[in-house]
């Protein structure tokens, strides 16, 4: 069982040390705003701050961020038609 903190919520997941954070956030809370695309953090699909740092997830075991920062795309952007492509940017 691991506590984390992900978008300012404390939250509990019952999960493998080895498993990627990528999956923790999709399967394990819903928040799929984080995208899978090549499994060797590369291309940026799976990016999110911890700690403020911008980190590729889809590699990153989830024992190592407990205690950090997590925020996602969901963190900046609470609902989908807030997000700057569906209101229009200036």
């Amino acid at each position: 069982m691991y506590q984390l903190n992900i978008n300012g919520r404390d939250v509990e997941v019952d999960v493998e040390s080895d498993t990627p954070l990528l999956w923790v956030l999709r399967d394990e809370l819903g928040l799929t705003g984080t995208k899978f695309g090549c499994g060797m953090a590369q291309c940026g699909a799976c990016t999110v701050h911890i700690d403020g740092a911008a980190t590729r997830c889809c590699v990153l075991p989830v024992d190592s961020v407990v205690g950090s920062q997590i925020k996602t795309i969901e963190g900046y952007f609470p609902s989908h038609s807030q997000m700057p492509w569906r209101t229009g940017v200036p």
